[in-house]
């Protein structure tokens, strides 16, 4: 279409190469992934055992003060916004502490957003482990700490490994708080590509090798935990 004159079936002058990749991996490009990794994998550690604890108690101690529906729905609501309504309160937050740009900010927003779908998917898990099971390790001198290790996480099975998969997933995709929260000293690699534009010029090589090299991690997880994601779905621990 933009050739003098027009043809109806372009030719194509290309020859496959892998300087986009060399280009990736020799400069600070590479060290975004890592970033990715680190923060990723910290903030969904941190957010499946703090919504572990938080689901248990949300199913086992209905009674309790500040546990019902409403309460609940309210720490679903966090999870509801969309980052474009938190994201400006968020950012002065950081900038008052004088942590902005910082691995310390950007896994503790991370964790904050992440502890509601791990509460809310692990909830409806530990509410089919039958309360029998644990009274009668209670009755046999069990503590809480062992009931949790011995018998509730081993029964939780795929609940708690997609849980773990869904978080990690969507932390490593995510992009508004990587840009704006960090994208200085510390930048994961969503957050690198809007600058692989230089002026009036956009390298696509290179957006394509990050692209094709992001997946990578996304497609390995997805891999191993299909079945628990599958069960997931379909409701079966």
């Amino acid at each position: 279409v933009f050739s003098i004159p027009p043809k109806i079936i372009p030719y194509f002058d290309f020859t496959p190469t892998l300087e986009a990749y060399e280009r990736v991996f020799g400069t600070k490009a590479a060290w975004t992934f890592v970033t990715s990794l680190i923060v990723a994998s910290i903030a969904t550690i941190i957010a499946v055992v703090v919504g572990l604890l938080a689901a248990y108690g949300f199913s086992r101690f209905p009674n309790a003060p500040m546990n019902d529906e409403r309460s609940f729905f309210i720490q679903l609501t966090l999870r509801m916004l969309p980052p474009f309504a938190v994201i400006l309160p968020i950012v002065t937050y950081w900038v008052f502490l004088g942590l902005i740009d910082t691995y310390f900010a950007l896994i503790w927003t991370y964790t904050i957003f992440s502890i509601p779908l791990a509460i809310w998917l692990i909830k409806g898990f530990v509410d089919e482990i039958p309360k029998s099971i644990e009274d009668a390790a209670v009755a046999d001198g069990y503590s809480f700490g062992a009931r949790l290790r011995r018998i509730v996480i081993p029964l939780l099975g795929a609940g708690l490994a997609a849980t773990i998969a869904l978080t990690w997933l969507f932390l490593w995709n995510e992009f508004l708080f990587a840009l704006k929260i960090a994208g200085g000293e510390v930048v994961t690699y969503t957050a690198y590509l809007p600058q692989l534009r230089l002026g009036q010029r956009t390298l696509w090589n290179v957006y394509a090798a990050m692209g094709t090299l992001g997946s990578i991690p996304p497609l390995i997880i997805l891999i191993v935990f299909r079945k628990y994601i599958i069960r997931l779905y379909l409701g079966r621990r």
